[in-house]
């Protein structure tokens, strides 16, 4: 079984936390809206967030909230700085 360590699971954390935070500020509608955008498997991604510890987030999955969001990829990665870069 894998398991998927402390830094993969708090990435996990802040990409959600992140989704979040962009539907609070109506950037983005929600999950899906997001997934379908950005060509990603929405139950893969569902999964993910449902079992941190056993699913792992693609790396491609951040890239748009980097390049059009704004989303620190510093803070993505290790949780350092502001959630966004300004």
């Amino acid at each position: 079984m894998l398991t998927i360590n402390k830094d993969g699971i708090a990435i996990t954390e802040r990409f959600f936390q992140a989704i979040e935070l962009l539907k609070m500020q109506r950037k983005i509608r929600g999950l899906q809206t997001y997934t379908r955008e950005y060509n990603i498997n929405r139950w893969n991604l569902v999964s993910t967030r449902n079992k941190p510890d056993r699913s792992v987030l693609k790396p491609e999955y951040l890239v748009p909230l980097v390049r059009d969001f704004g989303v620190s990829a510093e803070w993505l990665l290790t949780g350092r700085g502001a959630i966004f870069k300004y």
